[in-house]
């Protein structure tokens, strides 16, 4: 299984999910939650916190073939988002020691524009940043590089890689219909995505349906769909 991933739905539902509870549980989840969105927004307002972003947000860029280290991000655009993945706790001295949430802001590498995603958690130790692939993707880092490893064998059996030397990058994630739901048997629903890849300079959608299970989330390329943009 992999629970974060599980969180950034579940978390999302929790709105629709205070209506049958008790008003004095409603009022504590409803409270939780703004606390953390306060803390959360707080964070964003401090250098610190917006450099940790962008180095974070760098070194994926790096990792790319174009190398780019021009990357400029929007923090007080309209279109900046965030996501509650896991709510804020405190110790005893009101200290936060756990919590999650993702930001999704807009902005530019080397001129490409994206929608830069980055994954901040909350330890005893301080913030942690992870970037994850541009875009709407909804799965956690792990889900996410599994994903891009099936993409990987797909495009191979197809023989769309023509050199050993290509790199596979994600540049763009988009969500297809709606988000995953909670089902009556405690499962998720199936989502699907669309991502753009590269790799030898041809970029290439790839239709993905995502199956959660007992045991965790299927991934299901559809080979057969993938295209040339």
């Amino acid at each position: 299984m992999i629970p974060l991933g599980k969180h950034i739905i579940l978390l999302s539902l929790a709105l629709s999910a205070c209506a049958p509870l008790a008003a004095q549980d409603r009022d504590a989840v409803m409270e939780q939650i703004n606390l953390t969105k306060q803390f959360l927004l707080k964070q964003r307002l401090t250098p610190d916190y917006r450099s940790s972003i962008r180095e974070s947000i760098l070194a994926y860029e790096n990792s790319l073939d174009t190398h780019c280290k021009d990357v400029a991000l929007d923090f007080d655009s309209v279109d900046v988002r965030d996501r509650i993945l896991a709510l804020l706790e405190t110790d005893d001295k009101g200290t936060a020691v756990a919590g999650a949430w993702r930001e999704s802001i807009p902005g530019t590498a080397c001129n490409e524009k994206r929608k830069f995603t980055v994954q901040v958690v909350v330890t005893r130790q301080g913030l942690r940043f992870t970037t994850t692939f541009p875009g709407e993707a909804d799965g956690d880092p792990e889900l996410q590089h599994d994903t891009l490893k099936n993409i990987e064998m797909d495009l191979q059996i197809l023989r769309l890689v023509t050199r050993k030397s290509c790199h596979l990058e994600v540049i763009d994630t988009h969500l297809v219909g709606e988000r995953a739901t909670l089902q009556d048997n405690g499962l998720l629903s199936q989502w699907k995505e669309l991502w753009d890849v590269r790799t030898c300079g041809t970029v290439y959608a790839v239709p993905i349906t995502f199956i959660p299970d007992k045991s965790g989330t299927s991934i299901s390329v559809a080979a057969s769909a993938i295209h040339a943009e």
